[in-house]
Order: C-alpha cells, then sequence, then structure tokens
C-alpha cells in the first residue's frame, strides 16, 4: 500500500511505501519523538467516524497530522540521520543460520522442508526484522531527508 502525503499550504506531495512510513515512525519513536496521533477532518454530519478515529498514522484516510506533530518528527528524524549509514549494510538471508532445525515437524520430508523455507521467503516483507537505522541506510537515506524537510513544511495529510 502506498501513503500520499501532503501539504495543503504548499500542495507539496511525497508518496512513500507503508512499510518505509512506518520504519521512519518507529525511527522517530526511538529519538524522542512521541506521536500526538492524527486528527480525522470530515464532514460535519459525519460523526460516527468522529468517534471511532483511533489517531492512526498508517493507513489513508485522509488524517492530518498537526504541525507540532509533523515537527517533532522531522526534529527526530533529524537526530537520527547522524547515526544512519551511508552504505547499506550486508544482510544474510539464509534463514538456516537464523533458525533451528527443530523449527518445523519432524514429519516433513527434506522437499518439503523446503518447499515451506520457501514460501516464507517469498512472501517476507523485504524490511523484515530490520532496525530503522538499517532500513534507512545507504540507497534509503536519500529518501528520508526528503520526508524530513517534508515534515518541516508542517501539517499534512495522509492519503
Amino acid at each position: 500500500m502506498t501513503l500520499e502525503l501532503i501539504n495543503a499550504a504548499t500542495a507539496v506531495r511525497r508518496k512513500y511505501s507503508r512499510e518505509f512510513f512506518e520504519k521512519a515512525l518507529e525511527l522517530a519513536q526511538a529519538y524522542g519523538w512521541r506521536p500526538l496521533g492524527t486528527q480525522l477532518i470530515t464532514e460535519a454530519n459525519d460523526y460516527h467516524w468522529r468517534v471511532v478515529w483511533n489517531g492512526a498514522y498508517l493507513t489513508n484516510d485522509g488524517q492530518t497530522v498537526l504541525m507540532e506533530d509533523a515537527l517533532g518528527l522531522a526534529q527526530a528524524l533529524q537526530q537520527a540521520l547522524e547515526d544512519i549509514p551511508n552504505e547499506s549494510p550486508v544482510i544474510d538471508w539464509n534463514l538456516n543460520r537464523w533458525r533451528d532445525d527443530d523449527d518445523q515437524p519432524e514429519w516433513l520430508s527434506p522437499a518439503e522442508r523446503w518447499q515451506v523455507e520457501e514460501g516464507l521467503m517469498a512472501h517476507a516483507p523485504a524490511g523484515m526484522e530490520l532496525h530503522p537505522v538499517e532500513f534507512f541506510a545507504g540507497a534509503e537515506k536519500p529518501y528520508l531527508v526528503e520526508l524530513i524537510r517534508f515534515c518541516k513544511l508542517g501539517s499534512f495529510r495522509i492519503c
């Protein structure tokens, strides 16, 4: 799922994957950002949405991140930049190093075990288990800088 961030005052728009934005929020929290929650601006007659809205950041419901929250997010991400390497880490995705041999039932044949392992890898998210600092290292770092600049513009909607 793609999230489009829109700054209404400047009409600047940025698109990010949900995974990218989720990792950015996780990174910001690790560097001191305390989310205030989003606001859902609705029509006056849409009472139901106002009652049930939970302040989520990771949906594309048109919710608004208020200025104070956006600036706090930018500040925390800016602090994190110093700790993010310019080079991507080398990640060993070999599941055999990550698991015990007892992870699967004994009755599976070697071919069935291989099928299960391949299925897991085929559906694993790209940033699985990566710490946000590792996630943004290397090629993703410029996109994080772009997000910081965007957040410094102030309040924005998530669509």
